[in-house]
């Protein structure tokens, strides 16, 4: 993280989620989700899976519509919008998908090209330029006529940040930019997301539960539980966290201690309270050997206020 993230005044917020709800065959997604994405920072959103995080960028984005509350991009209230003025304000974001997302059957360069092809009037001269550029900035235009299939998970990964970019978003989207990757290519993805903001200026949101590369870019940190954002800070805020599901979260399960109730949850994927009397779900132990998040050492996790 850049020093100047911390000593200048606080940039506008681009992105404002004002008490934001969303039910879901009877799950509450979202309960009262406030938070805000300041200009030109990199915003990242922490969480157990399949809790809503990326229910919240398919809101931003205005692919699902909210029950009750405000979601503004850039000061304009996006849930009132027609579909035409949503077309509109998604060319204000790139989106950059765990897989890459790229298309099999064009090379690189054609991958890159694509939504300059879709989205804008550029001349092909112009196109070339901006194609060579995007691919010089993640470092594959020698690669530039390889096939998603002949590269490696890394350079698709470049590769669909090269094609997020193409068109200069002011928003950029990351859903686990570093899932899959060893290290050393992990931190590289982090240097890039790194440069973005401070060569281009770019505002960005990354879901990730890689919480080395967490604390690498990130201007402020949001951790997503029960729907709503239970801590924002910056990095070393978060490190130095005493709310227990955040201690618990980012050391793995060796700290804090989340609620057996929330355990359960966070298993069936039910948020709490939402579980039927009949399940024995509701009543029992989670089993040790589900693909849970890991739990603490203690023999049973403490009760906290929800």
């Amino acid at each position: 993280m850049t020093d100047n993230a911390t000593t200048a005044a606080p940039a506008r917020p681009l992105i404002q989620f004002d008490s934001v709800r969303k039910n879901l065959a009877g799950r509450q997604i979202l309960d009262s989700l406030t938070f805000d994405v300041r200009e030109g920072e990199t915003f990242v959103i922490i969480g157990y899976s399949g809790t809503g995080k990326s229910v919240t960028l398919r809101h931003l984005v205005g692919l699902m519509q909210p029950d009750a509350g405000s979601i503004r991009v850039d000061g304009e209230e996006i849930t009132t919008m027609t579909p035409r003025e949503l077309e509109v304000m998604r060319r204000k974001f790139g989106v950059l998908f765990q897989s890459g997302a790229l298309i099999a059957w064009l090379n690189l360069y054609d991958n890159v090209e694509l939504p300059l092809l879709e989205h804008s009037r550029m001349s092909a001269k112009r196109r070339a330029e901006v194609v060579r550029e995007k691919l010089e900035v993640v470092n594959l235009w020698n690669d530039r006529e390889k096939f998603p299939a002949e590269i490696s998970g890394g350079m698709r990964k470049r590769a669909g940040l090269a094609r997020a970019i193409a068109l200069d978003p002011r928003i950029v989207l990351y859903d686990e930019p570093t899932s899959g990757l060893d290290p050393v290519i992990a931190n590289e993805i982090g240097k890039l997301i790194n440069a973005l903001r401070d060569r281009l200026k770019m505002t960005q949101i990354v879901v990730t539960h890689d919480m080395e590369s967490a604390y690498d870019i990130a201007d402020r940190i949001g951790m997503f539980y029960q729907g709503r954002m239970i801590q924002i800070g910056t990095p070393d805020e978060i490190r130095a966290s005493e709310i227990p599901e955040v201690q618990h979260f980012i050391s793995g399960g060796k700290r804090g201690a989340v609620s057996k109730r929330s355990v359960t949850a966070i298993l069936t994927g039910r948020p709490p309270g939402m579980l039927s009397a009949r399940e024995p779900a509701a009543a029992t132990e989670p089993d040790p050997d589900s693909a849970a998040p890991p739990q603490p050492a203690a023999a049973a996790p403490k009760e906290t206020a929800p």
